[in-house]
């Protein structure tokens, strides 16, 4: 399977453009920016900071702006992954990163799908459960970046 994967159409043409490389691995960045600020104001809100902002609007806004932003960082990874996949498998911090994803990915669909997320939108204070999310996510967005900034020093 990586194998198929390094040699893939779009891996190859990674393999052999440094400016097509270049441009998936900013993509991948810019994503991964707008993914954790996005995450990071939500959770943020949710523990009580910027309560000025109306919660209903914000937190439906920024749950749905986090998740295409996750998708298509999911989707450049891949891409950057495809190059060297038999490097990146055997990477003890890749497989934190991927770790701490599927863990942010668990917490978020956890909450999102709990009755409390769509009811605690409107409460105030906002329930313990949801601040208990967000504490946990403030932790876990952050600590992929430094998992995925590990990788080149591992």
């Amino acid at each position: 399977m990586l194998n198929w994967l390094q040699n893939s159409a779009p891996s190859l043409l990674l393999q052999r453009s440094g400016t097509v490389y270049l441009l998936i691995n900013a993509l991948h960045i810019g994503f991964l920016g707008t993914l954790v600020g996005s995450i990071t104001a939500l959770d943020l809100r949710l523990l009580g900071v910027f309560k000025t902002m109306p919660l209903p609007a914000m937190g439906t806004f920024l749950s749905r702006y986090a998740a295409v932003a996750l998708l298509l960082a999911i989707i450049t990874g891949v891409l950057l992954f495809s190059v060297q996949p038999h490097d990146y498998s055997s990477n003890i911090a890749f497989r934190i990163k991927l770790a701490l994803i599927a863990a942010g990915i668990a917490n978020a669909l956890w909450l999102h799908g709990s009755r409390t997320w769509k009811h605690g939108l409107q409460q105030t204070p906002i329930p313990i459960r949801i601040r208990a999310h967000a504490a946990i996510s403030l932790f876990i967005w952050p600590a992929t970046l430094v998992a995925g900034r590990w990788i080149a020093f591992v």
